[in-house]
């Protein structure tokens, strides 16, 4: 504060009211302060000086105290000391070898200010889709983030745990020093692809250890799995299945033993993964066994001059039931009765395939056959199961394509477990029956993946109609969804997708006028990422 104290009087009464020189400080503080305060006007640097002021600079009497006020307050906190240092210095950070995001990019129409700037936006107002999206094409492009814009990332990552994959690589050598040096943003530190040995393993996060066991999983199978199997005793119920459920990778019959002992863990969460993962191994004993169980209840009736199937429920529960987690006991709160409750329980456990086998029926002709049935709830609850830990795209497709209470309260769920061509398929003929609400679509399609080229041009050509119209002003859920949309629009779409800015309203708000200039920078953005891109494929827009 001494520093600061012959300069108080002037700044508390103002250099109109009190005149005169500015005080001096000894030694190099004075010597810069006489420096910066003998600058008198814009464009004329001080004698001694080398460079002149910007023309912004403030001229007279208050210019020079303001930067005389600049000079004390840098130096003094310069000066500033806390306590006594003991620790060893940090390690400096390696040398970057990625080259890092260019300054400019010349020549590039539609991309307003340069792409570092444009992550700093993306980095700080862009929904989370749309930096996941700008990290996964800058690993793509071999470029990592500019310095200054680490802390933003990293921070951006701690918040969001799905940025934290497509995040590190693009972090560089002074991204995962930084990750070092602060306890919330560990989650980076160490995680280089090219990490020491196990580190990763053995000191990492969970979504790092995740990583690690799916990359070992994916190269050799068995090692990860006896690495897992080693590790369990250690791990909380969370973290068991979490990292079983990476078991899905390279998943084979060598996997069994290990999951059937999995089937008596402690934590319900476990033995559901591990039930999940053997429904995928049809040869497996549980499967067989589950088989075995169910078969006497299906048969084939005569009736007349034809066949068909007929199912029944248990008529009484078997004691060995409980050992591979069929409850006999039902809840209060189960809406199906007994019977129907056990029998939903065994067909939960029996792959599908056996049921297309068995009787030669598609599983469209599967599901209008079990609707008719006197357990149709008990059968098509089984095998909604079965088919969100398998997700088959002949069955996914057959909960889509039947129209029934039964299949349609399921609908939605079936149709994100559908690839994204499948997927796209059915929002395109609901984009074009309008069958369902304009908000309901971008909602969908804007979670995912990269659209295609068809349904891309569809949907924004309805966003462009009711821009034009003056309805999408009005329509808040779309409005809302506009930069998530922005995200995922194809890139042959993004011309029009920008065009969407430029359609104002003479009544629209504030609120509308700043998502519009947001679609404006998330098409300046994507136009900036296909330009970085390694692709050598032409770009139209």
């Amino acid at each position: 504060m001494s520093a600061w104290k012959p300069l108080l009087p002037v700044a508390m009464v103002g250099t109109d009211r009190q005149s005169g020189p500015l005080p001096e400080w000894p030694g190099e503080v004075g010597a810069l302060v006489a420096q910066v305060g003998q600058v008198t006007s814009p464009g004329q640097a001080a004698p001694g000086t080398q460079a002149a002021p910007p023309a912004s600079i403030v001229e007279g009497p208050a210019g020079q105290v303001l930067r005389t006020m600049a000079v004390i307050a840098t130096c003094d906190a310069a000066g500033t000391q806390d306590r006594i240092w003991t620790a060893p210095p940090t390690e400096p950070a390696a040398v970057d070898r990625l080259a890092v995001v260019p300054e400019r990019l010349d020549g590039i129409e539609g991309v307003a200010g340069s792409p570092r700037t444009l992550l700093r936006w993306a980095l700080t107002e862009a929904p989370t889709r749309l930096q996941q999206l700008a990290f996964v094409a800058l690993a793509e492009a071999n470029l990592r983030l500019p310095e200054m814009l680490l802390p933003l990332a990293l921070d951006a990552g701690r918040r969001a745990v799905a940025l934290r994959a497509p995040l590190l690589p693009v972090l560089g050598e002074r991204g995962l020093w930084l990750a070092r040096q602060r306890e919330d943003w560990h989650f980076a530190a160490g995680a280089a692809g090219d990490a020491p040995g196990e580190t990763p393993w053995t000191d990492g996060t969970l979504e790092q250890r995740r990583a690690f066991l799916a990359r070992e999983r994916a190269a050799d199978p068995a090692a990860g799995r006896r690495r897992l199997e080693a590790s369990l005793p250690e791990l909380s119920a969370k973290e068991r299945a979490d990292l079983v459920a990476q078991l899905a990778v390279g998943l084979g019959i060598d996997d069994e033993a290990l999951l059937d002992r999995l089937r008596a863990d402690r934590s319900r969460e476990v033995r559901d993964v591990a039930l999940d993962l053997l429904l995928r191994l049809p040869d497996a004993a549980h499967p067989r066994r589950a088989v075995e169980r169910l078969s006497p209840m299906l048969r084939r009736e005569r009736t007349l001059l034809r066949q068909h199937w007929v199912i029944d429920a248990p008529e009484a529960a078997s004691a060995d039931w409980v050992s591979d987690q069929i409850v006999i006991a039902r809840s209060s709160t189960e809406k199906l009765g007994e019977r129907a409750w056990w029998l939903c329980q065994l067909v939960r456990q029996v792959p599908l395939g056996w049921w297309t086998t068995t009787t030669g029926m598609t599983p469209v002709e599967l599901l209008a056959w079990a609707i008719k049935t006197d357990w149709a709830d008990a059968v098509m609850r089984g095998w909604f199961d079965v088919l969100s830990a398998t997700r088959e795209i002949d069955w996914c497709e057959a909960f889509l394509e039947t129209q029934s209470p039964l299949q349609t309260q399921h609908a939605a769920q079936a149709l994100q477990w559908l690839p994204q061509v499948r997927r796209e398929r059915h929002w395109l003929r609901h984009l074009q029956q309008g069958a369902l609400p304009l908000s309901a679509l971008v909602a969908a399609a804007s979670g995912g993946e990269m659209l295609g080229a068809e349904l891309s041009q569809a949907m924004t050509g309805q966003l462009l109609s009711r821009a034009r119209a003056g309805t999408l002003k009005d329509d808040y859920a779309v409005r809302a969804m506009l930069v998530d949309f922005g995200a995922v629009v194809h890139a042959d779409s993004l011309s029009a997708y920008a065009s969407l800015a430029d359609i104002r309203a003479a009544d629209e708000t504030a609120a509308h006028a700043e998502q519009l200039q947001a679609v404006a920078q998330t098409a300046a953005l994507r136009r900036a990422l296909l330009a970085l891109s390694p692709d050598p494929t032409p770009r139209t827009s």
